[in-house]
């Protein structure tokens, strides 16, 4: 069973994000009110207050406390993907004001493809600008997703074509990305395995990186 995909943004005074925070858990505590349910899958984009630094995390949900007090407030635990354990970690430093650079990113290859994509009820045909492990960014045709919409796309129409979860981290109307959108791939599942095969052969090919 395909189970449900939060998808939430907050900002967070530094001493609530170390109080959540759990290194060598790997998990974090989020104080806001949510309908999520354990088990749920979440991705949470989270800035830091007084702070330009943002990130996105992706987890599993493992507890949830509607009703609290002063000590232990409501919100979310996450368990945390072990591919977003490095963004927490770099939340951390930053809450704790320490100086912080962006790490290198994955490499982007220019490939221009196709792709279905479905937002909400409607289905566009969607191109690929680049793509890498992680996420792709598309030219995407007609009314752009908001940020931290959750879409699916497929690497194919076919029946049985494994369906990709991704969240929108950006959208763009003008400039040299006109009517542009990047997604964060979900990478588990089949669905994750299916992105990293597709983006393993497209760096096979020889594409440019960007």
């Amino acid at each position: 069973m395909t189970r449900s995909l939060q998808s939430v943004a907050v900002n967070l005074e530094p001493a609530q994000f170390l109080a959540g925070w759990r290194d060598e858990a790997e998990s974090l505590f989020l104080p806001v009110l949510s309908e999520a349910r354990v088990g749920d899958e979440a991705a949470v984009r989270i800035g830091i207050l007084g702070q330009t630094i943002r990130a996105t995390v992706f987890g599993r949900v493992s507890l949830v406390r509607r009703v609290g007090r002063p000590s232990l407030p409501p919100g979310v635990e996450l368990a945390l993907d072990r591919g977003s354990v490095p963004a927490a970690r770099f939340l951390a430093m930053a809450a704790r004001g320490e100086p912080v650079t962006f790490r290198e990113r994955a490499p982007r290859y220019v490939h221009e493809r196709t792709l279905p994509v479905t937002s909400g009820a409607r289905t566009v045909q969607a191109g690929t600008i680049n793509v890498s492990e992680g996420g792709c960014s598309l030219a995407w045709p007609g009314e752009l997703p908001q940020g931290g919409e959750v879409v699916t796309l497929k690497l194919s129409n076919g029946l049985f074509a494994p369906t990709i979860r991704a969240v929108v981290c950006w959208n763009t109307l003008g400039g040299p990305a006109e009517k542009g959108v990047g997604l964060r791939i979900v990478v588990e599942g089949r669905g994750g395995r299916a992105w990293r095969d597709f983006v393993e052969s497209v760096a096979r090919s020889g594409a440019r990186a960007a």
